[in-house]
């Protein structure tokens, strides 16, 4: 076989052996794969090999246009599979704070970012290309480590989702001006707006009046719904090129366009598979394209911009999001979570090269700057818990901010005497809702406390003794009269939280029953470890389950210690089989084969 024609294979697999020993040293250190990719892509790149001014060699990879290439497609495609997993519904409870906040937040980092280029002496033009650049965040990575993390559903999963889907508007926006600022006339930037909000419209109205029927007519083959949605896929790439877009714009319209439960789960189901592989083409590739020669020169702005990204563009959206009522942990989480440059930077900033208005060095600075704060937002992230506990303190004025947005959230009994002997329950959202309807029931005296100030407000509408707050805050649980309560239900999956709830609940309240919830067996099992009495795992037992168990406990006053040694029994067993079979993609396939087509 001629070495040309294997040469395309050969570079793809340099790419994943260099993934993959570089993942196997970065998991065996514990540290995020993000980064161990990234560097991946500069040892095996040019600019390493141009370095170390070797004779002959080049770099392990030869055909740097396929990969940059495949990476282009990855960042479509990737884009085409977050589309598919928002859904909308989910972001109801925080449509305000993501919708404004999001507006607020983009507009205050862009115009950081213009006073940062204009102190470097950069061109108008490129001072609001810089602006723009360090505005918006990554969709395809903070959805990537949330889902790692388990965190989709927790409420700064949500918020960083409604976030980032606010800006991939704001983005399509400004990639529909700034392609025709040069040219600027109001019926240019119009027609370039009207393209983008349309583009938009359709896929939003697809999802809802034409999609569903569409597929729902196709649904009993799932080889044609699966090459159906790659052709719903291209014919949105193709409008978007049309219009003058970026195809990776095309890609995440297409999938929102057909997020339609429950024909979602068979599409993504097939090709998630994909998703890893062509994330890693694009981690690698990223680091490939760091021009190492550049970043002595260009050591001021990259200085500046990362501490935009990094430092300021997160306190403004902690303070955005504080404003808005949120308490003072998911705002940082929130913020910190969005603290680098998004893939449509990269082509933003690509964007101003191929038309002439950016030279290449911006396009070195921006790819620079993405390696740094996406490598450093997956540390962010992954330890997002130890971060907030470090620099609490200095949030802590915020709470004034916070307290016009929540003022009034809260329904306790007026006689604080009557708060005995009663349940609280930590959360209020699925889980914790299908729990109340089990308590209303039974006619038990229950508290929710609730960080999130819409779930508040809807509980009091229904006149539900709630309060607004963090149970982590003993000023908290003090108003809750924590020290009488019979029973505690936390039905927030982290871990850290947990066991800052079990810690305070055995010091201050030793004897009352405490149910937590975690997202994985070896999670579970350390809540237990650490003094849980019983917990649950959403993935294993459903809420109507978890509605017996609080039924047996209320009538029959069965013994939670039994359940609790039951369960340990059952993930120790499954712990040690190493894999629990509910989680197994082929498991997942089958369930969601049956959902959908019967």
């Amino acid at each position: 076989m001629d070495i040309v024609t294997i040469s395309p294979l050969y570079d793809v697999g340099i790419v994943f052996a260099a993934a993959a020993i570089l993942a196997y040293i970065s998991s065996m250190l514990k540290q995020p794969l993000i980064p161990a990719y990234i560097i991946a892509g500069i040892i095996i790149g040019p600019e390493l090999a141009a370095l170390l001014n070797i004779p002959g060699y080049a770099g392990l990879v030869s055909d740097h246009a396929l990969i940059l290439t495949l990476s282009e497609l990855g960042i479509t495609f990737l884009l085409f599979i977050v589309g598919m997993e928002i859904d909308l519904s989910r972001l109801k409870d925080v449509g305000f704070v993501s919708s404004f906040g999001a507006i607020a937040q983009v507009l205050a980092s862009f115009a950081f970012g213009v006073f940062g280029a204009v102190y470097f002496g950069y061109p108008f033009m490129t001072a609001i290309y810089l602006g723009l650049i360090v505005a918006f965040s990554s969709t395809m990575l903070v959805i990537k480590i949330l889902q790692d993390k388990n965190e989709i559903d927790t409420l700064h999963g949500r918020i960083m989702l409604g976030f980032l889907l606010m800006q991939d508007i704001l983005v399509v926006m400004a990639m529909s001006v700034i392609g025709n600022i040069e040219h600027f006339s109001p019926e240019i930037i119009i027609v370039a707006l009207l393209k983008g909000i349309g583009l938009f419209s359709l896929a939003i109205v697809s999802s809802k009046y034409i999609f569903p029927s569409f597929v729902k007519s196709i649904s009993k083959s799932s080889e044609v719904v699966f090459l159906s949605s790659l052709l719903v896929a291209f014919m949105f790439c193709t409008l978007s090129h049309l219009a003058g877009f970026s195809i990776a714009i095309g890609g995440f319209l297409a999938g929102i366009s057909l997020a339609v439960f429950p024909y979602n789960l068979e599409i993504i189901g097939r090709i998630s598979s994909l998703r890893d592989f062509f994330a890693t083409i694009f981690f690698v590739s990223l680091g490939m394209q760091l021009v190492l020669t550049d970043i002595p020169v260009l050591i001021g702005p990259i200085i500046l911009f990362s501490f935009i990204v990094l430092v300021i563009k997160p306190v403004l959206t902690t303070v955005i999001i504080t404003v808005f009522g949120y308490e003072g942990r998911t705002a940082f989480i929130s913020g910190t979570g969005l603290a680098q440059v998004s893939e449509f930077s990269l082509i933003l900033a690509a964007l101003g090269y191929t038309t002439g208005v950016l030279p290449m060095q911006i396009v070195s600075l921006t790819t620079i700057l993405a390696v740094i704060t996406i490598t450093l937002t997956s540390y962010f992230i992954r330890y997002h818990n130890t971060l907030y506990s470090s620099c609490s303190g200095l949030f802590a004025p915020l709470k004034y901010l916070r307290h016009f947005g929540t003022h009034g959230l809260v329904n306790l009994p007026k006689e604080k005497a009557k708060i005995i002997d009663h349940i609280i329950i930590c959360g209020a959202h699925t889980m914790g809702l299908g729990i109340i309807e089990v308590l209303q029931r039974y006619g038990k005296s229950f508290i929710v406390v609730d960080y999130n100030p819409a779930v508040i407000k809807k509980l009091i509408y229904k006149d539900i003794h709630c309060m607004y707050g963090d149970i982590s805050h003993m000023e908290v649980l003090e108003k809750m009269n924590f020290k009488q309560a019979r029973l505690i239900i936390s039905t927030i999956p982290e871990v850290d939280s947990n066991k800052l709830l079990i810690e305070k609940c055995r010091e201050v309240n030793p004897n009352t029953d405490l149910l937590v919830t975690a997202n994985e067996p070896d999670e579970a099992l350390e809540l237990y470890d650490d003094g849980a009495d019983y917990v649950i795992l959403p993935k294993l037992i459903s809420s109507e389950r978890i509605g017996n168990y609080l039924g047996q406990m209320f009538t029959s006053k069965k013994d939670i210690d039994e359940l609790r040694k039951k369960e340990i029994v059952y993930l120790e067993r499954k712990k040690e089989e190493e894999i629990v079979d509910e989680y197994r993609p082929e498991y997942l396939k089958d369930l969601h084969r049956k959902i959908v087509f019967g």
